[in-house]
């Protein structure tokens, strides 16, 4: 019961930061929720609860979505979320999971401490997005590396955030599918999913409330700040 407890307070205050940024919340969650609940209860969850968070920002900010880079992030992130979810089953993940924690940081850190625009070749950013892609079918944790992309293509808070929220609602459906035809959806796991729907719709509130209150040098700040938390929460995991 008092892991139940703790993994609704996750749920809480994760799902702030996911109302204020559009992608960090099952990053930040993913680690403590493994943790406390297994990683099959904690990925199907969470996954389902970035599913409700996303349509509920895609319907507040329609007006905000970038169409045009949905379409392109979808096209190659499905490539690699399908790559991902087969890797999952054939590959000791831990090396790889402190590989891409370490990266992570690293590109965080360079967002908080380096000053300017660095030139990204298109063909670097494509690998980016399918490398999101894949690590997102592995962990359900795309979040940080698509951040990258998705940074250097809109400059509007506002439009990073929808633009993502419609990326997360196609693809954590996928997952979703796929979750169920492995029978993760148990009688336990989604009694903790009704459980965990309350302080999910709080947290949320909370987070599009201080969404609007950030100026957009704040909200990148915060959001480097978080891939680098999101990164060695990944590698002490």
């Amino acid at each position: 019961m008092l892991k139940d407890i703790l993994f609704l307070a996750v749920v809480f205050l994760t799902n702030i930061i996911q109302g204020i940024t559009g992608f960090a919340g099952t990053v930040l969650a993913m680690p403590p929720g493994i943790f406390l609940q297994g990683i099959d209860t904690a990925k199907m969850i969470l996954n389902v609860l970035g599913i409700l968070a996303s349509f509920w920002i895609a319907f507040i900010s329609y007006k905000d979505i970038n169409w045009k880079e949905v379409k392109k992030i979808l096209l190659y992130m499905i490539v690699g979320v399908t790559l991902g979810m087969k890797l999952f089953t054939l590959l000791p993940l831990g090396f790889l999971l402190k590989a891409y924690a370490i990266f992570i940081v690293l590109i965080a850190l360079k967002g908080i401490l380096v000053k300017g625009e660095m030139h990204t070749p298109e063909i670097v950013l494509i690998g980016v997005i399918i490398c999101a892609g894949i690590i997102h079918g592995m962990f359900v944790s795309g979040g940080p590396l698509i951040m990258i992309y998705v940074a250097k293509r809109l400059k509007s808070k506002s439009s990073f955030r929808a633009t993502l929220s419609v990326v997360w609602i196609v693809l954590n459906s996928y997952l979703a599918y796929s979750h169920y035809t492995q029978g993760i959806f148990t009688s336990s796991n989604i009694r903790l999913l009704l459980m965990s729907i309350p302080p999910f719709a709080v947290g949320m509130v909370l987070g599009n409330i201080l969404h609007y209150k950030m100026s957009q040098a704040t909200f990148l700040k915060l959001s480097y700040v978080l891939l680098s938390i999101s990164g060695m929460a990944l590698i002490v995991k």
